[in-house]
């Protein structure tokens, strides 16, 4: 994985964290939860959302970021053996070109 990856993937994490702490926030209202299956059906029929990014966490929880082609996007959560939960979602999504896509680097 290259080093390019692995900060944006620890970018991603810290965002996500950030998100569960946020000052104001009530902790009894969590992220909406459920089966991945039924996350991406619905987002790729209602907003055409599909998968543009993933990896996984040191603890084994998958992070997918889906994005459409118009630029709303979604950020998956989902941890092992347990349910998927957006974390978060927006618009205005881009893709970057990373300079250096060499996984050796």
């Amino acid at each position: 994985m290259s080093t390019l990856t692995k900060a944006a993937l620890l970018a991603l994490a810290c965002f996500v964290a950030a998100g569960f702490w946020a000052p104001g926030v009530s902790v009894a209202q969590g992220p909406p939860c459920g089966p991945r299956d039924v996350f991406l059906d619905s987002l790729e029929r209602t907003d055409k959302e599909v998968p543009v990014s993933m990896g996984v966490t040191s603890t084994g929880a998958l992070i997918e970021v889906l994005a459409s082609p118009a630029g709303s996007w979604s950020i998956l959560v989902t941890v092992p053996g347990g349910p998927t939960c957006m974390v978060s979602s927006g618009t205005g999504w881009r893709p970057l070109n990373p300079k250096n896509t060499d996984p050796e680097a």
